[in-house]
């Protein structure tokens, strides 16, 4: 998981680092927070993003997505699954007039699920654990509504495209100027 996220972040330095050396004078940095809801694991989530504004046109950024785990009790034990989701994007702003900015968006998904379990059934007794990462492509569209102090976003993306864990993942939330 260190590792996944250690790539995600450098990745997301180098494209900060190469589009503000070439345009430093149209860099625009924003970050916020947000929910989420995924329709596969069928959870909220916490989220945070960043967005760099290459140009007029086109953004580039960096999204985390924490979904609340989900636990099983059962007797003899208990099964939890946590849901973790890195997305590196990029925006093509199709419009951007008075407030409301509304762009696509497309990048990589990489979707990470982890399961522990206590089991105490007689002969199966201990703590198990697992976990698997899967990547894939997003695919979406959203908008932007400029407030007094943020920006209030909405995105709908299809999430893991092409890979085995896909799933459409609706993001709201607020994204401020730094």
């Amino acid at each position: 998981m260190k590792k996944l996220l250690l790539t995600s972040c450098t990745i997301f330095g180098f494209l900060l680092l190469f589009s503000s050396s070439s345009l430093a004078q149209q860099g625009r940095i924003q970050i916020g927070p947000g929910l989420a809801y995924g329709t596969e694991v069928e959870k909220l989530g916490i989220s945070v993003d960043g967005y760099y504004t290459i140009n007029e046109q086109f953004r580039a950024g960096l999204g985390l997505t924490y979904f609340f785990p989900e636990s099983n009790d059962f007797s003899g034990g208990s099964i939890d699954y946590n849901y973790f989701a890195v997305d590196l994007n990029g925006n093509y702003i199709f419009h951007n007039e008075d407030k409301l900015m509304a762009y696509a968006l497309a990048g990589l998904n990489i979707f990470r699920i982890s399961v522990d379990s206590d089991i105490d059934a007689g002969s199966a007794t201990g703590s198990y654990s697992s976990s698997s990462s899967e990547v894939g492509l997003n695919i979406g569209a959203g908008a932007e509504y400029a407030l007094d102090f943020a920006n209030l976003f909405g995105e709908l993306k299809y999430a893991g495209l092409g890979g085995d864990f896909d799933q459409l993942v609706l993001n709201v939330g607020l994204r401020f100027d730094i």
